[in-house]
């Protein structure tokens, strides 16, 4: 097996054994559906979005994420947000790709605040392209073709929201613990744990012209370690955001399956996300490792598009691109 193949092996199984098994965002706070699906609807307009994310450019085999989303609130009091989200990742030989259908109800809890629930089911694909490897025993049968198999997912999520202030909490991978995955994946690709998700942010007004938006994001699949998002950003003239993130593995308590030499997962984030004519808007974000991995690779590069479909029509929402 020639070495850089060795490499991209050892990626899926770091990208399987940490809480990167879901897709990685670093976008995620303009785009929040990808990971809770109580936030279907919330800015109470139709929407669509789009997300291209190239994990370490310039590394063989490193995970490549595409993700479309689209969502909008329904109802005389658009009350009840649908949403469609659909991610492709690949990641050397195995690939990913899933679909799932959102479903949001928010209730009034205040004068400017909403607490909404949502509930997210859907299929995941997963193959692995064991016939794409490059060996030097060709007849190796555990590289003659390549293995795919579905299993269905579901998600649960809460957001809460006011005008300065916004939380939520969110599961994914709800159907994991009840999949045969040595029959249905044949032992070849890791069961996939359940994920958590805790976020949340204030708004604070600086001046006229500028808003300060500090924020966090905790994801946990209690395997691995938890991986720890701090974020800052400021709004520029209602136009331009522009901010940083620092994400780092932390341990919050002892598990027995992490090893205490799990791979540094460091970094720091630069984003900066424009709106256009009302109705566009478009984000990049750039990942630089602080790991010795960042010596071998270009960094991580993100791309995204949104789009509103009926921003013309009036929303009960006072603040709709802060959160």
């Amino acid at each position: 097996m020639k070495p850089y193949l060795t490499l991209i092996l050892l990626l899926i199984l770091f990208k399987s054994a940490s809480s990167q098994q879901d897709a990685q965002y670093s976008q995620y706070m303009f785009n929040s559906l990808v990971i809770n699906p109580a936030y279907a609807g919330y800015r109470e307009t139709q929407n669509i979005g789009l997300l291209h994310r190239d994990q370490w450019t310039g590394f063989d085999g490193a995970p490549k994420t595409q993700t479309f989303i689209a969502d909008g609130a329904f109802g005389t009091d658009k009350k009840v947000g649908l949403g469609l989200s659909i991610v492709s990742d690949k990641s050397g030989l195995q690939r990913q790709n899933s679909a799932h259908a959102n479903y949001a109800y928010r209730l009034p809890v205040g004068e400017d605040a909403r607490l909404a629930f949502g509930v997210s089911f859907g299929v995941g694909q997963y193959s692995l392209n064991s016939s794409d490897a490059q060996v030097q025993d060709e007849t190796d049968p555990n590289f003659a073709n390549k293995q795919t198999y579905f299993v269905p997912d579901a998600r649960f999520g809460i957001h809460y929201s006011n005008s300065k202030f916004y939380t939520g909490f969110s599961a994914t991978n709800l159907f994991s613990n009840s999949i045969n995955y040595q029959q249905v994946g044949k032992n070849t690709i890791a069961r996939h744990g359940r994920h958590y998700f805790l976020t949340a942010g204030y708004l604070f007004d600086l001046n006229p012209n500028f808003k300060l938006k500090p924020s966090f994001l905790l994801r946990e699949d209690t395997k691995g370690p938890t991986s720890l998002d701090v974020n800052s950003f400021v709004l520029i003239k209602e136009s331009v955001w522009i901010g940083a993130s620092y994400r780092s593995g932390v341990n919050l308590w002892k598990k027995s399956s992490l090893n205490s030499g799990t791979f540094n997962q460091n970094s720091l984030v630069g984003v900066v996300e424009t709106f256009f004519l009302k109705n566009l808007r478009v984000g990049y974000s750039y990942d630089y490792s602080l790991a010795d991995l960042g010596n071998y690779t270009n960094g991580t590069h993100e791309i995204s598009l949104g789009v509103v479909l009926n921003k013309n029509k009036k929303s009960a929402l006072l603040t709709p691109r802060y959160f």
